[in-house]
């Protein structure tokens, strides 16, 4: 049984990869399934701006956080990116409530 339970979404989200943040998205989307007894985690996104342009690339495994809503997308892989700067897609392991000490 496939279940859309929630949508969350915000104009701009810090990213942080290995504990520091290296850059922000813009206009991130984010729906959460319920799939075959467990819960699943999609999103997109219009612009990922990083630092340095090499973390900007499909397979890095990082942390999105909507500060406007206090939660973090935890272990979100990139699955799909246009090009640096630009949309795509990804999957995250799970949600978390934070506290806003980034």
């Amino acid at each position: 049984m496939i279940k859309m339970e929630s949508t969350c979404s915000s104009l701009k989200c810090d990213v942080i990869y290995k504990g520091s943040v290296i850059g922000h998205m813009e206009g991130v989307n984010l729906i959460q399934w319920f799939l075959k007894n467990k819960y699943c985690y999609r999103g997109s996104f219009s612009n990922f701006l990083t630092i340095d342009p090499e973390d900007c690339c499909a397979g890095i495994v990082v942390d999105i956080v909507f500060n406007d809503k206090n939660l973090i997308a935890k272990d979100a892989r990139i699955e799909w990116i246009n090009s640096y700067g630009k949309n795509g897609t990804f999957n995250a392991a799970k949600m978390e409530y934070h506290d806003n000490t980034f």
